[in-house]
């Protein structure tokens, strides 16, 4: 994920909340759409996800890194067997807009990096099948672009829509006739409960005691992403004998080892309710129009998506974690393109990778 995210708990230095605590809080316009305008010039075509998969495949770039997803063999009925080959394992086709390693069904995490199976959908669409017990499922709608004879360094974006480092490594190289690069548009087909690539562990054995140890003297700092106007947040939970209550939200202090307060203001409330998802118990947060997402640990990418949850997994490292809950049918955005091999050869030697 492209966001730059910090916990509170483990922050040595944040800026003084204390100037703007005396403010009230702004209500925050709407989450922006999640569909994406492609670069000028990009005349788009018609590809269907799947035939895009099809042959060589599709190639994504991260920094010096390349991953290649393709079908790997014929249909086995309506499902296509999927090979993703990557120069870094920790890099995948999809999810890098997002901070996510592992979904968790039935309380056991199950690694999100490599789709084993692609479904053709009506509308042009993919689904890829993650397998599992009960499998993860994501619909994906590709947008081709012909980009031939365009600069190349326009089309190595971020996720969130900023020009990537290495862009200025390519010069004024430009793709060659043939090229092809995609836009993605995400969707989970059902709700799934997520974890990031570095767990951190709340102290809580399950979720019960996750509300009960954060709703008396002891609070919980939520993560937020760094920026100019960032209103860090110490939380916690009201209603600990309910399966559902407040949350309440306070300046997070300043210069501490701890989560603490700055003082006993408090600045807006939310909502806290406990779950269960995919056979997973966990606390899902949500708030009004007064707190932005950012400030909760949820990017711009995924704020049409994304919860705050607080999961308990059963199997493995136990102990519940924070993670957050992604909606069925709600859109995540990415900037980022997918390429065609013409024009992932291009970029590939533009940037001079072996």
């Amino acid at each position: 994920m492209m966001n730059r995210t910090r916990n509170l708990a483990t922050a040595l230095a944040l800026a003084s909340p204390l100037a703007w605590a005396q403010s009230p809080l702004p209500v925050f316009s709407p989450p922006p759409a999640a569909d994406v305008q492609p670069v000028a010039d990009a005349k788009p075509l018609y590809v269907s996800a799947i035939d895009a998969l099809k042959g060589e495949g599709i190639f994504y770039f991260s920094g010096t890194r390349m991953v290649n997803l393709r079908i790997n063999g014929s249909a086995q009925g309506e499902r296509y067997p999927l090979l993703q080959t990557s120069t870094d394992a920790e890099t995948d086709a999809f999810n890098g807009n997002i901070d996510v390693r592992h979904f968790v069904r039935d309380g056991e995490r199950i690694s999100i990096r490599q789709p084993n199976f692609a479904v053709p959908v009506a509308d042009g669409a993919v689904r890829l099948i993650y397998q599992a017990t009960s499998p993860l499922q994501l619909r994906v709608a590709l947008q081709g672009y012909d980009v031939s004879g365009l600069p190349i360094r326009s089309f190595l974006r971020t996720a969130d829509n900023y020009t990537k480092p290495e862009a200025a490594r390519v010069g004024d190289a430009r793709f060659p006739p043939g090229s092809i690069a995609y836009l993605s548009t995400v969707r989970f087909e059902d709700d799934v409960l997520m974890l990031p690539r570095k767990e951190s562990f709340t102290g809580a054995a399950n979720t019960r005691q996750m509300v009960a140890n954060f709703s008396r003297e002891n609070l919980y700092c939520l993560s937020y992403e760094d920026r100019d106007g960032a209103r860090p947040y110490a939380m916690m939970f009201r209603d600990p004998n309910a399966s559902q209550g407040r949350v309440q939200l306070y300046a997070a202090k300043a210069g501490t080892m701890f989560c603490a307060r700055a003082d006993d203001r408090v600045l807006a409330e939310g909502r806290w309710e406990e779950k269960t998802v995919g056979g997973t118990k966990a606390v899902v947060l949500s708030f009004g129009a007064n707190v932005d997402p950012a400030d909760t640990g949820v990017t711009d990418v995924e704020r049409e998506a994304a919860q705050i949850a607080f999961i308990e997994p059963r199997k493995g490292a136990p102990g519940v974690r924070p993670g957050k809950l992604y909606r069925a049918g709600a859109k995540i955005a990415d900037y980022q393109y997918r390429f065609n091999a013409t024009a992932a050869a291009a970029v590939k030697a533009a940037l001079g990778l072996p």
